[in-house]
Parts: C-alpha cells; structure tokens; sequence
C-alpha cells in the first residue's frame, strides 16, 4: 500500500499513525513521533514487538514496509497492520502505521488500542 495516496474508508474500524503531510488523501488519525534511531532499527525492532503478541503472523508486503495479520482470540478474525519506517536523516526516523479490521464495521477501538499498545512496548525496546 502507498500511504502517500491511499485514502481511509468511513468505517470506524481502522487507525492510522504517520508524520504530518505524510498521507496526501488521509488525515492520521495520530502523529507519528520521531525517534533517534535509524529507519532499520526501528523497522526491525517494531517487528520484534509486533511478532512477541499473541496470534500474530508476517504477511508478504510491498517493498520498504512490513505488513502483519492479527487474528481475535475468540473468533480469529483477521486485523492487518501495515508498518513503513521512515528515515529522517542523521540517525532519526518516524513511522508510519495503518491498522484495520476485515471483518465487520465497528472494532470497538480494538486498532487504535493495539498500535498505542504496541508502540508503548516499541518505545520500551528502543
């Protein structure tokens, strides 16, 4: 996916973290962070953190991000989430996220509490 063009759909069941003027046709729901590592270790250790939770697997993704299936406990249905690390220069880099359910049309704020969880243990490992 491009997050540059793609646009968000009228379902509450979706969240997107990323830099301000990132997404030219979407308005983040968050803005992203800067963090003082390089765009490879941040990459890499969000990985790490997102593969540690439970009922996650890696998915194939477009060159430059890392895409991930998380499936409910009770139900399995599928919530992908699409991560690119972007590099800032001089050792820094932001992020950008975009989470979201395949099934049904409400998710109870399930996305947006996974991404603010998951990026409080992402700060952790940094």
């Amino acid at each position: 996916m491009d997050f540059k063009t793609f646009k968000l759909t009228r379902k509450p069941n979706q969240f997107l973290i990323a830099p301000e003027e990132f997404c030219q046709n979407a308005k983040p729901h968050a803005t992203a962070k800067t963090y003082y590592v390089d765009a490879q270790r941040l990459e890499d250790r969000f990985a790490d953190v997102a593969l540690a939770e439970p009922r996650v697997t890696r998915k194939q993704a477009d060159d430059g991000q890392r895409e991930f299936v998380q499936r409910s406990a009770l139900m399995r249905f599928p919530d992908t989430v699409t991560f690119e690390a972007i590099d800032l220069g001089n050792g820094s880099s932001t992020l950008a996220i975009y989470s979201r359910s395949s099934v049904g049309h409400s998710d109870l704020g399930v996305n947006k509490k996974r991404i603010e969880d998951w990026l409080t243990k992402l700060d952790a490992a940094l």
